[in-house]
């Protein structure tokens, strides 16, 4: 979720490089649960003391939410400055709330000349579909499709 609620952050505009977004991450819930339960995380009592208000810790998260937004053609990142540039795409994923991956999926089988049954076997790979129930007055009409 992470990935997703920083794209939403760099859609907004309201972080523009790894800075703000570390600034961003400490005024959220995970940040909060990170000091209170830090075995949870992964974190030690000595990492604690060295780190105190875990700011290595946020940047390595950011970093990371960051590499996977731009692998999957959400944003720029820029590892040398920091900075994130929002693309159109990772603009309609935000509005829409299309988790990266799927956006990732689309940006990598998308071809211009699929067809309707291709675009939507596509689209049926999206993780937001898996949970979703056949209803059994539907059985018939799904039929007609896969013939």
């Amino acid at each position: 979720q992470l990935v997703d609620q920083l794209n939403a952050e760099i859609v907004m505009g309201s972080t523009a490089n790894v800075r703000d977004a570390v600034n961003w991450l400490a005024y959220s819930y995970l940040y909060v649960r990170m000091l209170r339960s830090p075995e949870i995380y992964g974190l030690t009592e000595q990492d604690l003391k060295d780190d105190p208000l875990l700011i290595q810790r946020r940047t390595d998260l950011i970093h990371t939410a960051a590499v996977h937004l731009d692998r999957a053609g959400l944003i720029k990142y820029d590892k040398r400055t920091g900075s994130f540039l929002s693309l159109p795409i990772g603009k309609v994923a935000s509005h829409y709330y299309i988790k990266y991956e799927s956006i990732g999926v689309y940006n990598k089988n998308l071809k211009p000349n699929m067809g309707m049954i291709d675009v939507f076997r596509l689209f049926s790979l999206s993780n937001e579909f898996a949970c979703i129930p056949v209803r059994e007055n539907e059985k018939l009409e799904l039929g007609k499709f896969i013939d």
